[in-house]
């Protein structure tokens, strides 16, 4: 099997003058843990979520760009790589992700989980191991790596004005489970008294995942609380080896007094379809509630 077979094609880019918050938005928002970094329409790099200090960075990407964040030692491997060798390459040169070219032409993208999810199907030839796929995902400034440390800044917020409590805990994440004792009270509950049932069905949902839709579901759906009696939310992969546009989520918010809402969405990724059904819940629930 070569690198062909299992790359993405599509690949994302960002140029190296954006700042580092866009390029960590367009990672959210896409569901991928790297960008392709150009410099005046030539590949100039690639930034990992990691290189951008991930969901604790703010602070450090404030102000830069991505070109002063990106990794420029860029290795590239031809589409008729075999897997094995690629795992190689990543094993020796210590890299979480893989450009594809085809000649001068950069044609797709793999990442050390395509290449780990690939060899666990194969006959594990070349397998890595847990600490060396940890390594991978590190940014190319580790220190295991041999790179020079990003020195973080603590910088020192302007003063906000706070906001009042029950907008701040309408935004609040909902709740995994609530003791009988505290079941929610129809028009008097706030988001993080709505419990939220989430169940997945051949995808591997960790629990940073969950916390993610319990987290968005409080910041889309938390005016609404006070009239959703439950919400759940299903996972599932519906082509399962065979790839493609599989991962399908179902939203189902149960209302007071008022027929439930359902809603499906189908994406390439679990975080893409999460993020698409949500926002479709959300017009939903408003348009039943005359919002």
């Amino acid at each position: 099997m070569s690198i062909n077979d299992i790359m993405t094609p599509r690949v994302v880019t960002i140029k190296a003058s954006e700042s580092a918050t866009a390029a960590w938005t367009r990672m959210r928002r896409r569901g991928i843990r790297h960008l392709i970094v150009t410099d005046g329409g030539e590949v100039a790099g690639v930034v990992s979520e990691r290189d951008l200090g991930g969901r604790t960075g703010a602070a450090l990407r404030r102000g830069r760009t991505v070109g002063s964040m990106m990794t420029r030692s860029l290795v590239t491997a031809p589409s008729d790589t075999t897997v094995q060798d690629a795992a190689e390459l990543m094993r020796s040169r210590l890299i979480g992700s893989l450009p594809v070219v085809d000649g001068e032409n950069l044609v797709g993208i793999v990442t050390a989980t395509d290449v780990f999810d690939a060899l666990q199907a194969g006959d594990g030839a070349a397998r890595l191991s847990s600490a060396e796929r940890e390594l991978l995902r590190s940014p190319a400034s580790s220190k295991r790596l041999g790179g020079a440390p990003v020195v973080r800044r603590s910088v020192e917020k302007p003063a906000r004005r706070s906001r009042r409590p029950e907008n701040q805990t309408k935004r609040e994440p909902m709740a995994a489970q609530l003791p009988r004792a505290t079941k929610r009270t129809a028009g008097r509950t706030e988001a993080p008294m709505v419990p939220v049932a989430i169940r997945a069905i051949g995808v591997d949902v960790d629990d940073d995942t969950r916390e993610y839709v319990r987290r968005k579901l409080g910041r889309k759906l938390g005016k609404f609380a006070t009239r959703i009696e439950r919400v759940s939310v299903r996972l599932r992969d519906v082509n399962g080896p065979r790839g493609g546009i599989d991962h399908l989520c179902q939203v189902k918010v149960v209302l007071s007094r008022l027929p439930s809402v359902v809603v499906e969405e189908q994406r390439e990724t679990v975080k893409a379809a999460i993020d698409a059904a949500l926002s479709s819940a959300t017009r939903s629930v408003g348009r039943v509630l005359g919002r």
